[in-house]
């Protein structure tokens, strides 16, 4: 075993040992067309665009450590403000490194929403937040005049969205668009108040029905802005749940202080990375056998499936490298 394979991003410090079987087996996926870049998506920070101060931080870096910049035009927004956001648009800081550029419009109000689409356009960015999704038509049209060239996250934020979410799912791009959850105004039709989604089942409940229809279409996962934004702990309680118990890919925040809590909560665990490399090698010493003993466990193909389908997507999305 040689040390070929390491981890970017500074994440961790050792770097992986693989066999000749394995990195030849990378190589070849890091040289094919399939290996196009993604974003990583653990954290999206929400930017109000009538607040320059914060446009400003971004442009000096102060806030590098998100995977992306939510730069909002909706809630965060009070109406008097909604123009005084939309020019702001042309003062946003140029991206650095890998980046996502998302854009929240107004879908709720059609009148913002024609003011919304004329501002946005020239305007570079990589995705558009469509908050409160509740019709694929709706949702379908909108990537039509917006353009199929950017991807969309879809937020779920009602009783009407959530039983639309199959027909939502069906219109959305896989392994490029994204779902989310929107507790905020959830908790209020549902008439119950807002605490975090460890302690209600309800919300769980629902966490659980966006998961398993994103996965069934194979698109991202964003949870909820926490129900206690300053309290770090909470943020993190939540993000735990939505990543380890339902596979959410990341989670959307307010406060830029929980940026480095919900980063190592959403990054790739180096057991983990570990333990499906060794699965991948296991079963390229072994061509002749849909089945192995993985550290003394039994596995077949779907295991083997589901750790190429992992490693590569970290490959995609920058976080292993091949070294010689």
């Amino acid at each position: 075993m040689t040390s070929k394979l390491t981890l970017q991003c500074e994440l961790y410090e050792e770097p992986f040992p693989v066999s000749d079987a394995v990195y030849e087996y990378i190589r070849q996926y890091c040289i094919s067309g399939e290996c196009r870049s993604e974003y990583r998506r653990r954290s999206h920070l929400f930017v109000p665009l009538n607040k320059i101060k914060f446009l400003e931080k971004i442009g000096r870096g102060e806030l590098a450590a998100a995977d992306g910049f939510i730069w909002d035009l909706e809630d965060s927004v009070p109406r008097g403000q909604k123009q005084l956001a939309r020019d702001a648009l042309t003062s946003i800081p140029k991206k650095t490194g890998r980046v996502e550029y998302n854009i929240r419009i107004n879908c709720g109000d059609q009148e913002e929403l024609k003011r919304d689409l004329n501002a946005i356009e020239g305007i570079p960015f990589d995705s558009v937040t469509l908050p409160k999704g509740e019709s694929a038509t709706e949702i379908l049209r909108l990537i039509r005049i917006i353009g199929e060239d950017k991807a969309y996250i879809v937020t779920i934020e009602t009783l009407k969205g959530l039983h639309a979410i199959d027909e939502i799912a069906c219109v959305l791009k896989p392994r490029r668009d994204a779902l989310g959850f929107g507790v905020g105004d959830m908790s209020t039709e549902l008439g119950v108040e807002r605490i975090p989604t460890y302690d209600n089942p309800l919300f769980q409940q629902i966490l659980g029905i966006i998961a398993m229809t994103a996965k069934r279409y194979h698109l991202d996962l964003f949870d909820s802005v926490s129900a206690r934004f300053n309290d770090p702990e909470v943020a993190r309680h939540e993000a735990q749940l939505a990543c380890k118990l339902f596979g959410y890919t990341g989670k959307k925040l307010i406060n830029p202080k929980q940026l480095e809590i919900i980063n190592q909560v959403f990054a790739p665990p180096r057991e983990v990375i570990a333990a499906q490399l060794y699965t991948i090698e296991s079963f390229l010493a072994h061509p002749e056998t849909n089945a192995q003993v993985v550290g003394g466990e039994y596995k077949g193909m779907p295991a083997f499936k589901a750790a190429d389908r992992y490693i590569k997507k970290l490959l995609r999305q920058g976080y292993l490298g091949l070294i010689e």
